[in-house]
């Protein structure tokens, strides 16, 4: 009787049964589909030998800054208390500089080895206007030249171990810096002249009211281990966040926020092991840049940028997503981008170079990428890079080869794809594969040799065909 009423339970409550067999089989199925997705995101494969950084770790030591005599009324310059907090810090043999709620009025920051620069959620740090609080002046590069400028509003050199972390801001008050744009033309030329006459870098001396060329905002030199993550950054008065002659280097869930003249966001620059990930960018020049110098400086301190990892990132407004050059003349090699959104923009992606400047782009790789609007194109090579102020005065053409796309897709674009080479530099070895794009002008190549396309699906083509090639060979499409 017991085994009947049982039976008849079962039979007549089947879905009792059943319904949690199908509730845990579709959980394990959508964990599984989940774990497989986050995997093969992960699994975009690094086609070179790059390690991924682990956090710097800092001693217990925490200097708050009101200790040294900060002020956080805004209009208060608290300069000297920082120095005397990261002063302290390091003599104890680094730790934590805190800088708690409110608005900090300062001039130049200067970090040292083992401090880590910590910013709490209601922290604002605000840079002074007054150029004379960036003095005096230190080993930078201007676009591409070595010198000595006013020092960027956040500056270390030959330090390691060193980071920016918490959710607080840093306010360039870049607004005050732009009209430098036009007064700055004449030191600009000065530098490029001395650049090409070989004067030596210790007497490249500006940084006065006559030789006047904005900074950075965040700069490291010659510096190794840096850990940057959390913070927002706004209102730069040029390139952003700036490492040079660096190594292992980690950017990660950083927010900037620029516009106006050269606001470029991030600009790697002759540096290497480089990872930006989980950023948003809204800039008002490229917002990712990789560089190496320009002509002759270049090719004399010949440190290229090499082994840079950028993932997981929005990126809107500006000229290009993500730009390699034009100051490039010390190479660059081994860049992956993957699973990059990028809108309203010029150039989704962006190589650039002129007829003169030598160096060596190579070994780029992109997948994953999804542009939103690119008034020009979503992929671009350009060696006819027009720039008033960068001309070459050099004699060696641009290499690019080796350049590998996957998965590009466009929905409002001119050109989905543009290469535009040199008779003197012809672009080699790019393969493009599952470019999908709504765009006016299709795909265009001029001196190229061995490029491939696959897998192409343009629509919006206004006048066909989708391709129109010119000056080149063994072209497949």
């Amino acid at each position: 009787m017991i085994l009947y009423w049982k039976y008849n339970f079962m039979l007549k409550n089947k879905y009792i049964f059943i319904l949690p067999i199908i509730i845990l089989g579709s959980a394990a199925c959508a964990l599984f589909l989940f774990t497989k997705n986050k995997e093969e995101n992960k699994a975009v494969k690094i086609p070179f030998v790059f390690e991924e950084m682990s956090a710097p770790a800092f001693k217990d030591n925490i200097c708050d800054i009101t200790s040294y005599g900060a002020i956080n009324d805004g209009t208060t310059l608290n300069t000297e208390a920082f120095k005397k907090a990261i002063d302290d810090c390091a003599n104890k043999g680094g730790g934590t500089v805190f800088v708690g709620a409110g608005i900090w009025l300062t001039g130049a920051i200067h970090l040292q080895s083992n401090i880590n620069l910590n910013l709490q959620d209601d922290a604002k740090i605000i840079f002074s206007k007054n150029p004379d609080d960036y003095l005096p002046a230190v080993l930078t590069r201007f676009e591409g030249i070595e010198l000595f400028n006013y020092s960027p509003f956040i500056y270390a050199n030959n330090v390691e171990n060193v980071a920016i972390t918490g959710n607080g801001t840093l306010d360039g008050q870049g607004e005050s810096w732009m009209p430098w744009k036009k007064q700055e033309s004449a030191a600009v030329q000065k530098i490029y002249e001395m650049a090409k006459e070989n004067i030596p870098t210790e007497k490249r001396i500006f940084a006065t009211p006559q030789d006047a060329l904005r900074p950075s905002f965040v700069q490291f030199v010659n510096s190794r281990n840096i850990w940057l993550e959390n913070f927002s950054i706004t209102n730069s008065p040029m390139w952003t966040i700036h490492p040079i002659y660096s190594d292992n280097i980690n950017i990660n869930n950083i927010k900037i926020n620029t516009h106006g003249h050269n606001t470029d966001g991030i600009v790697i620059d002759s540096s290497r092991n480089v990872l930006i990930e989980n950023s948003n960018l809204i800039t008002g020049d490229d917002s990712i840049s990789i560089k190496s110098g320009l002509d002759a400086d270049g090719w004399r301190v010949a440190k290229p940028s090499e082994n840079i990892v950028i993932r997981n990132s929005t990126i809107s407004d500006g000229h290009s997503g993500i730009a390699i050059g034009s100051e490039m003349s010390g190479d660059v090699r081994n860049v992956i981008m993957h699973d990059i959104a990028i809108d309203n923009i010029d150039q989704g992606i962006r190589i650039k170079s002129i007829n003169g400047r030598g160096g060596i782009v190579e070994n780029i790789y992109a997948k994953n990428i999804t542009i939103g609007k690119a008034t020009n194109a979503a992929f671009q090579v350009d060696l006819n890079y027009d720039s008033a102020t960068l001309v070459s005065t050099g004699e060696k053409s641009p290499t690019l080869r080796n350049f590998f796309i996957d998965n590009l897709k466009a929905n409002d674009t001119n050109y989905a794809v543009s290469l535009e080479g040199l008779d003197s530099s012809i672009l080699s070895e790019m393969h493009f594969s599952n470019v999908k794009a709504t765009s006016k002008k299709g795909i265009r190549v001029k001196f190229g040799k061995n490029i491939d396309f696959r897998k192409i699906s343009i629509t919006g083509i206004k006048k066909p065909p989708i391709f129109t090639i010119s000056d080149s060979e063994n072209i497949k499409y």
